[in-house]
């Protein structure tokens, strides 16, 4: 069995004090079709880029295989510094990769796009369109895709599912769009309040598996609870769980109810808010395409930046 392309081991990632998601541990194998789901506002795009290298978690490891080529496709392609298609495209080529050169033409007319169209003034559909080329272009050997049916048209969905089902690597994808998750995916990665989740299943499967899930959670909840409970009689019964050699007892108990307790914390939604009384993740901030104008005046345009803890700006 050939080796993962991506082995994702005990990454950890927060915002504001609170943790985004913790010891998320998962591969990704050659022909893996991987369909990323969870929660809004769960971290699926944070991962994602985790996954491409565009921004480092607060711990663990990712690993990527010598060799091995990753496309990413985001939510909102940038065009800036691009004075045609055929250049935004190209310019996910390496020095040494100019015979995919070739594959630009080709992939743009697949997708009904001018390559000397301005990119900056294509629509929001040309635009994903003209993206989804760009991270074909290179033939990589993993393809993570974040939304990548937002504004196409059916036909064009359908061609992106036949070049997905046709890829020769792999595929993590973010998607809303449950039919073409279920046409494209073989495995899901189930971000669950900050828990990681993988299973060998399409899509279509997805809600009996999660259900199962769910119901050993229970279980295993209610099986806690009761041996919490009989532990707390034993307790509380007298002088005999002071003694000395009870006290092993004991503190297996407090474990117990600690276990318990995080369990219950799983159990709510996950909080993007900020927090004052706490010390960030890595990223403190992150901003992108921020504009601001005073009346006709605009002051400022196009402002990204990412500030991490201990940058010192000026």
């Amino acid at each position: 069995m050939a080796p993962p392309l991506i082995n994702i081991n005990d990454i950890h990632l927060t915002f504001g004090g609170n943790d985004l998601f913790s010891d998320v541990s998962f591969a990704i194998g050659e022909r893996d079709r991987l369909c990323l789901v969870g929660r809004n506002g769960g971290g699926k795009s944070t991962l994602l880029k985790i996954i491409a290298g565009e921004i480092e978690a607060d711990g663990g490891e990712r690993f990527v295989q010598p060799g091995c080529k990753v496309a990413y496709l985001n939510q909102e392609p940038k065009f800036d510094g691009y004075d045609t298609v055929e250049e935004f495209v190209l310019s996910a080529l390496d020095a040494h990769e100019e015979e995919y050169s070739y594959r630009s033409d080709m992939l743009l007319a697949s997708v009904s796009i001018d390559p000397m169209a301005d990119p900056k003034q294509l629509s929001g559909g040309e635009g994903r369109r003209a993206a989804i080329a760009r991270a074909l272009i290179a033939d990589p050997q993993v393809l993570l895709l974040d939304e990548p049916t937002n504004h196409l048209d059916l036909p064009t969905i359908e061609w992106l599912e036949g070049e997905i089902k046709n890829f020769r690597g792999a595929v993590v994808v973010i998607s809303h769009d449950r039919a073409f998750l279920n046409a494209v995916s073989n495995g899901v990665l189930w971000l669950d309040r900050g828990v990681m989740h993988q299973g060998k299943l399409n899509f279509a499967k997805f809600e009996e598996w999660s259900e199962e899930i769910y119901r050993k959670e229970s279980e295993e909840r209610a099986k806690l609870d009761k041996l919490i409970a009989k532990e707390t009689v034993w307790s509380v019964q007298g002088i005999s769980a002071r003694r000395k050699r009870n006290q092993g007892r004991l503190r297996r108990l407090y474990d117990m109810r600690e276990q318990r307790s995080a369990q219950v914390d799983r159990i709510g939604n996950v909080s993007l808010a900020a927090d004052t009384g706490g010390t960030s993740g890595k990223v403190v901030i992150e901003a992108t395409d921020i504009a601001k104008s005073f009346g006709d005046r605009e002051i400022l345009t196009g402002f990204s930046t990412r500030i991490l803890r201990g940058d010192k700006v000026g």
